[in-house]
């Protein structure tokens, strides 16, 4: 065989097999499911970061952390202490 020859056969079968990839499905549900694994990674780094936030809530919760949770009953449930007032200003 001559070199053009050889050349035409490894293109051909190139074209080939990047046909069969590409048409046959594979390809296209790898990429989406590599694109899906990264949302995933993505959403897990999250939760993760929440969960230690809560977990240290927590913790401050359990130790009794005074100042956390007067703070906590302030800003969140909008308690006060006897005889005071309460000012709410809105935006």
């Amino acid at each position: 065989m001559s070199v053009i020859k050889k050349a035409k056969a490894l293109l051909i079968t190139a074209a080939i097999m990047a046909a069969v990839l590409l048409f046959n499905g594979n390809l296209f549900n790898l990429i989406h499911n590599l694109a899906e694994l990264k949302k995933l990674n993505s959403r897990s780094a999250a939760l993760d970061a929440e969960y230690q936030k809560l977990s240290k809530e927590y913790q401050k919760i359990l130790d009794g952390d005074i100042s956390y949770l007067q703070k906590t009953a302030r800003v969140k449930y909008h308690m006060t202490k006897p005889n005071e007032i309460e000012f709410r200003i809105e935006k």
